[in-house]
């Protein structure tokens, strides 16, 4: 679609905005365009600010909290997932010798199996 834009006819719809709109309106115009775009930048802006603050006081009601140890996110204790990345929040068993290890260890801390 975009293939075929020649200089001639960007010139030609240049010249067709020009006669319909006047050369005083395109200034006005474009001042009006680049203030809303502005706005709506700065809206979305507040709104994820909003989001990213009310986020980990919904996360973690009062009362007993903990951190998640992949992401910081302050949860509740009996949380079994972070609300923030997805990661679990339960201590791994090793399957050999049944040995609850700390969370993030790859290895069980015991017997040496991987988790």
């Amino acid at each position: 679609m975009l293939e075929d834009l020649s200089p001639a006819k960007i010139l030609i719809v240049v010249l067709l905005i020009v006669v319909f709109f006047g050369a005083k309106k395109i200034p006005e115009i474009a001042q009006g365009l680049g203030k809303g775009i502005k706005e709506f930048k700065k809206a979305t802006r507040e709104i994820t600010e909003e989001s990213d603050a009310a986020a980990p006081a919904a996360a973690a009601p009062a009362g007993d909290t903990t951190s998640c140890y992949y992401c910081g996110t302050r949860v509740a204790r009996d949380t079994r997932f972070c609300p923030s990345c997805g990661k679990s929040l339960v201590a791994p068993a090793c399957a050999k010798c049944n040995t609850v290890n700390a969370i993030g260890n790859k290895f069980c801390s015991s017997c040496g199996e991987k988790l």
